[in-house]
C-alpha cells in the first residue's frame, strides 16, 4: 500500500473514534454539521494603450476558504481558482483541507506546512499528511507533490506580444516527504526534523533545448525553543542539506563516517552532491514593558532544501533589537543595531560588509496629538580579497531613510477632524573611490492630508497635496499635485456604499520634459442580504509625457465580484 493510503486509513480510523469518544450531552448541544466561511467570486476586464499590457484583456477568478464542521471536527478547505491556470505550468488551481479534532490535524490536498525555516518551511505542496501533538509529544508527516512534470515543447516559437508566455517551462516530476518528532509545547520544544525529496529521471523525456538535471535533497535539522527563566527565552534553528545537482552524475565512493553510513538507507552521494549548513539562533528578553531579542544567523553559499522557497544565502550576521513603552505607554520606542557580511568560503572576489540600524518612536498624545518618528541607517563595504590603492572594487555605501509623521485628532459636532503631515526622506551615497562619486539617489516626499468624518451621513471627505523631489545620476524628477476622497454609505448598517479616490501629479522631467499623472478610482459595494454582497471597482490611469524615455499611456481595469458568507 502507497503511503499516502496508509496515512487516510490512519487518519479515518482515528477521527471515528474520536467522534465515539466525545460527549453525548455536548453533540447534543452543537448541530451535527457546520457549515461556514467565504467565497469570492470575481470578473474584471483591462484595457492598455501606449504600453505593454500588464494583464489579460480578460479574467476571473474563485477563491475561498469555507469550513465543514462534523460532530466536532473542522474540515476546512481551500478553494483558488482563476483563467490564469491556462497559461501557468505549475499548478495555480489548488484544493486542499486541514480538518483536526482535538490533538490531530490531517491535511489533504495543496498545503504549505512548516516544521523548520531551513528544512520544509513552507513550500506548497500536493500532499498528505497528519500532526499528532498529544500531551508533550509531537509528531509530523507528510508525502506528497512539490513539483509536476512538464514536457519541453519542441515545437513552441516565443510570441512577444503575449503578456504571458504559452511556452511551458520544463521541469521533472518531484515527490518527498518530511518527518517531524519532537517533544515539548508550542511555548517551549524541541524538533527533529527529516526531509527527503527527488526527481523522477522518468517522469518526462530529456530536455534538447533547456540544460534541466534531475535533483535530489536529503534535509536534516534541528529545532526548537526553551525557556531559561521567566523573562528570557532561547531559540534556534539548524539544519544541514545534502543536495544533488544532478542524478546522472556518477556515486562517490564509500566514505566509513557515522554520517554518511547513517544516510545511506535515504541517501546516495554523488560527484554533484554538495553539503551545505545554515543556521539561526537568538536570545529573547520579554517583560512587561521592555522587549528584546539576539539573534545570530549564518546561512552557507547556496544553501538548499527542496522544502523551502527561497532565502538568502551566503550570510553571516548578529542583529541586537529591543522595544519598550515609557510614560504610561504614551511613547513607543524601538531599536535595531547589526552587522552582516558575506564570503564566507571566501570564493568570491569581495567581501561585502554592511552595517544596519533603526531608531523608531512613536508618541500618543492624552488629547489630539500624535507623532512618529523613524530613522534609519544602513551601511555596506565592499573589500576584495587582496586590496589596492587603485582597486575599484573598494567602496562603502550609505542607505539614509528619514520618516516624520505628526498628527492632530480631535472631536467635533457629528465626527471628527484629522489631519496628519508625511515628510520622508532618503539617501544612497557612496563613500570611496571618487569613480563612484556620481552614484547618488536622493529624495523629499512630503504630503499633507485632511479627512472630516460624518458619523451621522455615515460620510467621508478629505484631500490634500503632493510634493515628491527624486535626484539620481539621470537628473531630477519634481511631482506636485492634489489627491481627493469621498466615502458615503446609505441605508441600515451602510449596506450601500460609494468611494472615489483621484490624484493628479505635475512632473518636471530629468531631461527637461514635462508630464502629468492622472489616477482615478471608485469602487462601490451593495449587502443584498446578510450572506451576499456585490463589488464594483473601476480604475483610470492617464500617463502623458514629452520625453521619449518616459512612455505616455493609459490603462483602464473594471472588476466586478460577489461575496457569498456561509
Amino acid at each position: 500500500m502507497r503511503p499516502v493510503q496508509i496515512l487516510l486509513a490512519f487518519f479515518l480510523t482515528g477521527v471515528w473514534r474520536s467522534a465515539q469518544a466525545q460527549d453525548i450531552a455536548q453533540v447534543g448541544q452543537i448541530p451535527a454539521v457546520q457549515f461556514n466561511g467565504a467565497v469570492q467570486l470575481r470578473f474584471g476586464l483591462y484595457h492598455a494603450q501606449g504600453i505593454n499590457p500588464r494583464h489579460t484583456p480578460g479574467f476571473w477568478s474563485i477563491s475561498g476558504a469555507p469550513t465543514l464542521g462534523v460532530l466536532g471536527v473542522q474540515l476546512p478547505f481551500m478553494v483558488v481558482l482563476s483563467d490564469q491556470q491556462r497559461s501557468f505550468q505549475q499548478p495555480f488551481n489548488q484544493f486542499g483541507l486541514s480538518p483536526r479534532y482535538k490533538w490531530a490535524k490531517l491535511h489533504l490536498g495543496y498545503r504549505d506546512l512548516t516544521f523548520s525555516k531551513f528544512t520544509l518551511g513552507g513550500n506548497r505542496a500536493l500532499m498528505a499528511g497528519v500532526e499528532l501533538n498529544p500531551g508533550k509529544f509531537r509528531f509530523g508527516f507528510m508525502y506528497g507533490r512539490f513539483q509536476k512534470a512538464v514536457a519541453e515543447d519542441t515545437a513552441a516559437v516565443y510570441d512577444p506580444s503575449k503578456f504571458i508566455s504559452d511556452i511551458p517551462v520544463p521541469a521533472y516530476r518531484r515527490t518527498g516527504y518530511a518527518v517531524r518528532l519532537g517533544i515539548g509545547t508550542e511555548e517551549q520544544f524541541v524538533d527533529v526534523v527529516m526531509l527527503r525529496a527527488k526527481d523522477d529521471v522518468r517522469s518526462i523525456p530529456a530536455p534538447a533545448a533547456v540544460q534541466l538535471a534531475p535533483a535530489e535533497n536529503l534535509a536534516v535539522g534541528l529545532v526548537g525553543r526553551l525557556k531559561l527563566t521567566e523573562v528570557l527565552r532561547w531559540e534556534f534553528d539548524m539544519a544541514g542539506s545534502a543536495y544533488t545537482r544532478d542524478l546522472r552524475a556518477a556515486p562517490l565512493a564509500q566514505e566509513d563516517r557515522p554520517w554518511t553510513r547513517a544516510a545511506n538507507p535515504v541517501f546516495t552521494s554523488r560527484t554533484s552532491t554538495q553539503g551545505l549548513m545554515a543556521l539561526e539562533t537568538g536570545l529573547a528578553l520579554k517583560r512587561k514593558r521592555l522587549r528584546g531579542k539576539l539573534t545570530y544567523r549564518r546561512v552557507d553559499p547556496d544553501y538548499k532544501s527542496m522544502g523551502t522557497y527561497y532565502f538568502q544565502t551566503d550570510v553571516e550576521q548578529v542583529t541586537a533589537s529591543a522595544s519598550g513603552s515609557l510614560f504610561k505607554d504614551r511613547l513607543g520606542t524601538n531599536a535595531t543595531v547589526g552587522w552582516q557580511h558575506n564570503n564566507l568560503k571566501r570564493l568570491r572576489a569581495a567581501t561585502a560588509k554592511r552595517i544596519m540600524a533603526n531608531l523608531g518612536l512613536s508618541y500618543t498624545g492624552k488629547k489630539a496629538f500624535g507623532c512618529v518618528l523613524n530613522y534609519s541607517n544602513f551601511g555596506m563595504q565592499q573589500d576584495p580579497l587582496r586590496p589596492a590603492a587603485n582597486d575599484t572594487a573598494r567602496f562603502r555605501q550609505v542607505s539614509q531613510n528619514l520618516l516624520l509623521q505628526p498628527r492632530v485628532t480631535y472631536s467635533a459636532s457629528n465626527g471628527t477632524h484629522f489631519a496628519t503631515c508625511t515628510f520622508n526622506y532618503f539617501a544612497l551615497s557612496d563613500r570611496g573611490a571618487e569613480v563612484f562619486s556620481r552614484a547618488m539617489l536622493t529624495g523629499l516626499h512630503a504630503d499633507l492630508a485632511y479627512t472630516r468624518n460624518w458619523k451621522r451621513n455615515q460620510a467621508r471627505l478629505g484631500g490634500g497635496a503632493i510634493f515628491r523631489s527624486t535626484e539620481s545620476v539621470a537628473g531630477r524628477t519634481i511631482s506636485k499635485g492634489l489627491h481627493l476622497e469621498a466615502g458615503r454609505s446609505w441605508l441600515k448598517e451602510g449596506r450601500l456604499g460609494a468611494e472615489l479616490r483621484s490624484s493628479f501629479l505635475a512632473n518636471a522631467l530629468p531631461a527637461g520634459g514635462h508630464g502629468s499623472t492622472w489616477q482615478l478610482d471608485l469602487q462601490g459595494s451593495v449587502q443584498a442580504t446578510k450572506r451576499i454582497s456585490f463589488v464594483l471597482s473601476l480604475s483610470h490611469q492617464d500617463n502623458r509625457s514629452n520625453d521619449p524615455s518616459v512612455p505616455a499611456f493609459t490603462e483602464d481595469t473594471g472588476v466586478i465580484g460577489v461575496d457569498i458568507r456561509f
